[in-house]
């Protein structure tokens, strides 16, 4: 508990290495899900006429991704990956939940500061993490050509918390509806065009079940998992959000994972362009290879190095939470609590000799 945040972040990295990914598994068959042992995660299911069994450490495992509602997950699985501070996210329908335990977690003290604080503090958190997403969303059209819209400026912190909140959230959805309206049209004409045509495309509407929408939603997933376990790791409680309330599993989560969005933003649109529409099963869910190959466009870019620090959006993940966590005590700056994307800023990480 005493330990200073340049010694808790030496430990993430040394446990992390430079922005190291480990193995988030994708569940998408029909099948099920149990422990074959206290550390081994076994999938069964049925493939031309057998039985396929496959097996993963669970030391190994970033975060599982669940999809659809085909699978069926014993208690045992959901208790040992709980207990190893594995989050599992579910991909449901019109639905996202974050299962985890939210009592294991680095300091108890960081946690008895996240429910103390002032409400208007907090609210000014959330604000930082919202102006990070509105950034990188403007510049996301910027790096490919596009005019921005004009924006109007986030509201100034009030004395009244609840005023303040409302104005945030009031700020937050005008922003974010004049840049989806401009977003969409990065899209290449035909993408658009067969979006609209087949799909009724209205743009971001995160219940539609388009293509867009679920190669997003599925990338908004994973994000949602990794940054709880970094909320985790950092010893905050993801279940007690800022703006977001107890409606959502982890509403910290959802908070926190406002200024990374731009990163999902970027590869879904890329991913659609490069490729085309991604396909729906019967369930309006995307099909297996289209959700591989979305966790792997997403990933692409949170392993791209920053210009000048080297760091990769996967790993400011980690240290973001770590910096919120300090801020907490009054040991991190405002500013260093948000990292705004920026794909102009980012190179593909350098091969080791």
């Amino acid at each position: 508990e005493g330990r200073s945040l340049e010694n808790l972040l030496w430990a993430l990295r040394r446990n992390l290495g430079r922005g190291a990914l480990r193995k988030l598994l994708v569940l998408r068959r029909r099948g099920r899900v149990k422990m074959k042992s206290r550390s081994v995660l076994q999938l069964q299911y049925e493939e031309e006429g057998r039985t396929v069994v496959r097996e993963y450490p669970v030391r190994d495992l970033d975060a599982v991704l669940v999809l659809g509602k085909g699978l069926y997950i014993e208690s045992s699985a959901v208790s040992v990956l709980s207990s190893m501070n594995v989050p599992m996210a579910v991909v449901a329908g019109d639905s996202v939940g974050v299962l985890l335990n939210p009592v294991i977690v680095a300091s108890p003290n960081y946690r008895r500061l996240q429910y103390t604080v002032d409400r208007v503090r907090v609210i000014e958190i959330a604000l930082e993490y919202i102006k990070s997403k509105v950034g990188g969303m403007i510049n996301v059209l910027r790096y490919h050509g596009a005019e921005a819209p004009a924006v109007p400026g986030p509201p100034a912190p009030a004395g009244d918390a609840e005023v303040f909140e409302q104005e945030v959230r009031s700020w937050e959805s005008q922003a974010s509806s004049v840049l989806w309206d401009r977003l969409v049209l990065l899209l290449r004409p035909q993408v658009l065009s067969e979006l609209r045509a087949r799909y009724g495309f209205l743009g971001r509407r995160p219940r539609r079940p388009d293509p867009f929408n679920k190669t997003l939603s599925v990338m908004y997933a994973i994000l949602y998992a990794l940054g709880t376990r970094a909320l985790l790791a950092a010893g905050l409680d993801p279940t007690y959000g800022l703006l977001h309330r107890t409606r959502y599993s982890t509403p910290l989560t959802f908070d926190y994972v406002e200024m990374f969005k731009p990163v999902a933003i970027e590869a879904t649109i890329g991913m659609l362009n490069g490729g085309g529409l991604p396909e729906l099963d019967e369930d309006g869910e995307l099909v297996r290879e289209h959700v591989n190959q979305a966790v792997k466009a997403l990933y692409e870019y949170l392993t791209l190095e920053h210009k000048d620090t080297g760091r990769s959006i996967y790993r400011q993940i980690y240290l973001k939470a770590f910096c919120l966590a300090s801020y907490l005590e009054g040991k991190c700056r405002r500013e260093w609590l948000t990292v705004t994307w920026d794909r102009s800023q980012y190179r593909r990480p350098r091969t080791k000799a």
